[in-house]
């Protein structure tokens, strides 16, 4: 028993520092971003609306982070110090754009104030709650193993499932993020073409994540396996 108790310990000492590793990656990666975007989106909205208002609509969406890979030979001179010269180039761009849109409604020029599609703007609103899934499964899971350590018992099978889960959304919320930057990408390489700026188009995967996932999944198999050895165990007995 006190061997089992000591592996329940272990994993909650586990889960708790990849809640908080998750936890911080979120704050310092997403919050930022999602704060950022959350006011650009309001001021916006506020131009959306009078454009509407004023009888003349006009569709504005954002394309963010788009990677650039060429840009025109006119490089940004910096001021510096005597004696020193600083060339700035451009590596990542954000893009506003505007253009008519007559007889839309203001709801649907809202809903594609993300890359100038809904679906994109969907897909965005989406990730956020990706990753607010997998912070409330890990409370959850946290909680399980605690009660589990408290009253000496084996874990629950519903941890499984949660793992399972929790490493399914790493891998989606992970997979839907650079489908948008692709699709954004993608957008802004039509919308420059010409200017003499060349964007990186490839869809680009951010593989720690993915391995992140799959690593979560192959725990909750070897959660499973060790379950049913209990059980087996127990019924031999």
């Amino acid at each position: 028993m006190q061997n089992k108790k000591s592996l329940l310990q272990r994993l909650l000492v586990i889960y708790i520092t990849f809640f908080i590793v998750l936890v911080a990656s979120i704050a310092h990666g997403i919050l930022p971003n999602f704060t950022r975007g959350a006011a650009e989106g309001v001021e916006m909205g506020n131009d959306i609306a009078e454009n509407w208002k004023s009888g003349i609509p006009r569709m504005i969406y954002m394309l963010s982070d788009i990677q650039i890979t060429g840009q025109p030979e006119n490089t940004v001179e910096v001021e510096a110090a005597p004696g020193m010269k600083i060339s700035a180039n451009i590596k990542r761009l954000g893009m506003v754009v505007e253009q008519d849109a007559p007889g839309s409604s203001v709801l649907a020029l809202a809903f594609r104030s993300v890359g100038g599609s809904a679906w994109l703007y969907a897909l965005v609103m989406l990730v956020p709650l990706l990753y607010l899934g997998i912070i409330v499964l890990m409370f959850v899971i946290i909680h399980s193993l605690r009660r589990s350590i408290r009253e000496e018992r084996t874990l629950d099978k519903r941890n499984v499932w949660y793992l399972r889960t929790i490493g399914l959304l790493t891998i989606l919320a992970e997979l839907i993020s650079d489908t948008v930057n692709w699709a954004m990408n993608s957008r802004a390489a039509e919308l420059l073409a010409g200017s003499g700026y060349t964007v990186n188009t490839g869809f680009h995967i951010s593989y720690a994540m993915i391995i992140m996932g799959i690593l979560i999944l192959f725990a909750a198999e070897v959660f499973a396996i060790g379950q049913n050895l209990s059980e087996e165990q127990k019924y031999t007995i």
